[in-house]
């Protein structure tokens, strides 16, 4: 049997919360020897960044969610609602199925959570019975999180429990982000009067917000006003700010174990699991800073702006070369140079083929929210082995993926896309690339592959223009300009070759009566029909041109002289199936001249043309001195 695998739903997971989950889902899976697949989105958990809905949520189509063995849900971090409801219909199917779902409640699944409610709790306790805190305002998460709306509860009750209370209108949704958090600190001070004694964040990105703006107008924390957060992140933790501490990486293993012994058959017997928290006073309340966290977080910050620097130089290294590239072959070299750069030890680039590659009978839908059956692998590469460019189907998700590998693997999907359109997705182990720089590896990829689109799309048109130029509209056959430019290659051919170089010209008959009497309309489709009686000499690898209105050529090279004189028999043949299977108001019936040679040395097509001409008005003098004789 194949090594278990197990899907983890999530956004964000460049964030630090996120990050520190999946290193503890990264060390389970290799303890359980089991293959985590994460796929992820970063919408907008990313404050201010605009970013499609559609076009994020739809890594979520990615997997069949029931070929895994178990799955890890983490709606909590999906930022907004689509997605949010997105995942719930996703995972509704799958009752039964082995899940553990994080933070939020499923039905069928088991409710991993943290005594967040405890934890708040006594914060709120602290607040008023050690630095007096009367009137709080508190900045959540989305009021319609269950996990937002936890933290907000347990706050209101221990206020109720000591006689106060939190008043509507301090009660702000700041969305989880800085962005949220900022606009809530604007609002208190625009509301004037008397500032509460503290305001209490569900996050720490909020809580340092809500600090940088009160500096920025003058007002101090905690003298003037106590600040607290959520989550003790390595830069609230070190900036000194009263949070609390979830202990991250061990819920993810708690996680992988459940399903561990789920997949193996151990059904839980309890389908909620609560890990503790921890409160950390520090100086945003008035407190002194706590010294327990802070070697290892100083560790992490210090390697958190030794990234950041790297992040911004290979950014700029690269914007420009990513975003340039013009074909497949160009795309795939710089994407090596950009992993290798990098230091991403396993990553997968698989687009849609069609933003590269010309295949039969498909094209790049303008407006799409799901994958193709088959995926390009643009490029693939795991621990300095590269793999071939090639077609794959989707429900892999990468090649080779199925195989057994010497150890598990750990891989992040996220979604590469052009507003509602899918380009395809790629794949990386956890690591540098998956860490605080992901967002910019994936717009550096984003780029690439929007200018791969383009460039083909460029090329594509340029082709569908020079097409046009050279053809027909109404007949699709090569036009004067085409068969001018083309033709003279093909004689050439024939003369080195000693081959015979056979020229056709028609004439329709009856052409001026047809226009006359019933217009131009039905003489276009007369001329259409005649075209239909050239087509037939394709078959034989010859030509046809609708030269103009009721002119028409043929050309190409013969085998033999007796192969010419046929052709025009075979035109004859089909004109005359046409007329009998497909009768219409006038026969179609044409004059031809036919000329055939194997070019001499200075013998050009206007020689060849000439000839076929001359043999074709000789046809059609024939027919009207008969007509006239009848």
């Amino acid at each position: 049997m194949g090594r278990k695998r197990i899907a983890v739903l999530v956004a964000s997971i460049d964030r630090e919360y996120q990050q520190d989950f999946a290193r503890g889902l990264m060390s389970a899976g290799e303890q359980y020897n089991v293959d985590i697949c994460i796929f992820n989105s970063q919408g907008h958990m990313n404050e201010a960044i605009s970013t499609s809905e559609t076009g994020e949520s739809m890594i979520y189509d990615l997997p069949d969610l029931s070929q895994f063995d178990g799955i890890i849900s983490m709606l909590a971090t999906l930022g907004n609602e689509y997605a949010y409801k997105k995942v719930l219909e996703l995972l509704k199917p799958l009752k039964g199925k082995p899940h553990v779902s994080v933070d939020v409640p499923i039905d069928g699944a088991v409710m991993l959570s943290f005594n967040d409610r405890v934890s708040v709790q006594n914060m709120t306790e602290h607040l008023i019975n050690e630095h007096g805190v009367r009137r709080m305002a508190f900045v959540s998460g989305p009021l319609n999180h269950s996990v937002a709306l936890e933290r907000l509860n347990a706050c209101k009750e221990t206020l109720k429990r000591h006689g106060l209370s939190l008043d509507d209108n301090l009660i702000f949704d700041g969305e989880w982000t800085r962005v949220g958090g900022r606009r809530a600190a604007e609002h208190i001070l625009e509301m004037g009067g008397e500032l509460p004694d503290a305001i209490m964040c569900a996050n720490d990105d909020m809580a340092l917000s809500v600090i940088e703006y009160f500096k920025e107008q003058g007002i101090r924390v905690p003298r003037d006003i106590a600040v607290t957060g959520f989550d003790a992140l390595r830069e609230a933790v070190m900036r000194g700010l009263t949070t609390i501490c979830r202990p991250i990486d061990k819920s993810a293993r708690k996680a992988v174990e459940i399903l561990y012994q789920w997949m193996n058959g151990e059904v839980p017997e309890l389908y909620e699991c609560i890990l503790p928290t921890t409160p950390i006073y520090s100086e945003s309340c008035g407190c002194i800073q706590s010294l327990e966290y802070m070697n290892e977080k100083l560790r992490g910050l210090s390697t958190d702006r030794r990234n950041m620097e790297t992040i911004l130089t290979r950014v700029s290294m690269f914007s420009s070369a990513m975003a340039g590239v013009g074909d497949e072959k160009e795309a795939g070299e710089r994407i090596r140079e950009f992993a290798d750069s990098w230091n991403i030890r396993e990553l997968f680039l698989c687009v849609n083929p069609t933003i590269c590659r010309d295949l039969p009978g498909k094209a790049m839908p303008e407006d799409t929210s799901s994958y193709p059956e088959e995926m390009l692998l643009l490029y693939g590469a795991k621990d300095g082995k590269q793999y071939p460019c090639e077609l794959f189907q989707t429900r892999d998700l990468v090649p080779l993926l199925e195989d057994m590998r010497k150890n598990p693997v750990c891989l992040v999907f996220c979604p590469l896309y052009y507003r509602n359109s899918s380009l395809g997705y790629v794949a990386m182990n956890l690591g540098e690339g998956t860490g605080s720089a992901l967002y910019s590896v994936l717009m550096l990829l984003n780029g690439a592959m929007m200018s791969l689109y383009l460039q083909t799309n460029i090329k594509r048109y340029a082709e569908t223009i020079a097409n046009m130029a050279i053809h027909d509209i109404m007949t699709g056959m090569l036009n004067r300009r085409g068969f001018m430019e083309q033709a003279p290659a093909m004689l050439e051919d024939a003369r080195k070759r000693g081959k015979v170089f056979v020229m056709i010209s028609a004439d329709m008959d009856h052409m001026k009566m047809i226009n006359d009497q019933y217009g131009h309309l039905v003489g276009d489709e007369a001329i259409c029909r005649m075209g239909r009686g050239m087509n037939i000499l394709r078959e034989s690898g010859y030509i046809p041109v609708h030269i103009s209105g009721d002119e028409f050529l043929a050309y190409g090279i013969a085998e033999s002289m007796e192969e010419a004189k046929s052709l025009i028999g075979s035109i004859n043949q089909e004109l005359d199936k046409i007329n009998k299977n497909e009768p219409w108001i006038s026969e179609i019936s044409a004059s031809f001249g036919l000329y055939a040679a194997v070019p001499g040395e200075w013998d050009e097509i206007d020689d060849f043309l000439t000839k076929a001409d001359r043999a074709m008005y000789e046809e059609k003098n024939r027919k009207k001195s008969a007509r006239a004789h009848s």
